[in-house]
């Protein structure tokens, strides 16, 4: 790394003189304001991540939920070939649907206005943790019969997971609306 990036000679960095911690090699301690401005150096450094390193770190995070399964998209009305064909101009399109389905359960959401309106099938009581590619998780519980209101509707690629009565894991693929 640049010494230019760091904003300092290595004697300053390291503090100097092993028994001065902070002395910036000066025989005394850092002021308030050189201690502030080699906290500022710092984090702008820490600000610079190269985009490799920040899309390894990522892909490292998705192997959290390896032994999730996926439930793969089955449907998705916006590209439902036979019906999209058949709509004129005068004809609007219907609500958005997806279907995700794996062994376990089938997840079906609808975009209803400023929600996502779903059922898990079979119907059971569980709560779905929607994860925003941010890694900002939201929670929401189905209700017996496994219907559940995901409000409002992420406006980044989100995906959901839940656990299923017996114990199994289960997480969607990515989506954008």
């Amino acid at each position: 790394m640049s010494e230019r990036r760091w904003g300092g000679d290595p004697e300053r960095r390291r503090g100097g003189d092993p028994g001065q911690p902070g002395s910036g090699g000066r025989g005394r301690p850092w002021s308030d304001e050189e201690t502030l401005a080699e906290l500022a150096v710092a984090i702008r450094a820490a600000e610079e991540v190269p985009r490799e390193v920040v899309a390894s770190a990522q892909a490292a995070f998705t192997w959290r939920s390896i032994d999730d399964e996926l439930a793969r998209l089955a449907y998705d009305s916006e590209t439902d070939g036979e019906r999209t064909a058949a709509l004129t101009r005068s004809e609007s399109a219907p609500l958005r649907a997806l279907t995700f389905a794996c062994h376990s359960l089938t997840i079906e959401l609808e975009v209803a206005g400023d929600a996502l309106v779903g059922q898990i099938v079979p119907g059971q009581v569980t709560d779905i943790n929607v994860r925003v590619l941010s890694g900002v998780t939201a929670t929401v519980r189905s209700d017996e019969v496994g219907g559940f209101t995901i409000r409002p509707i992420p406006d980044h690629p989100f995906h959901l997971q839940c656990r299923t009565g017996d114990g199994v894991r289960v997480s969607t693929s990515w989506i954008t609306l």
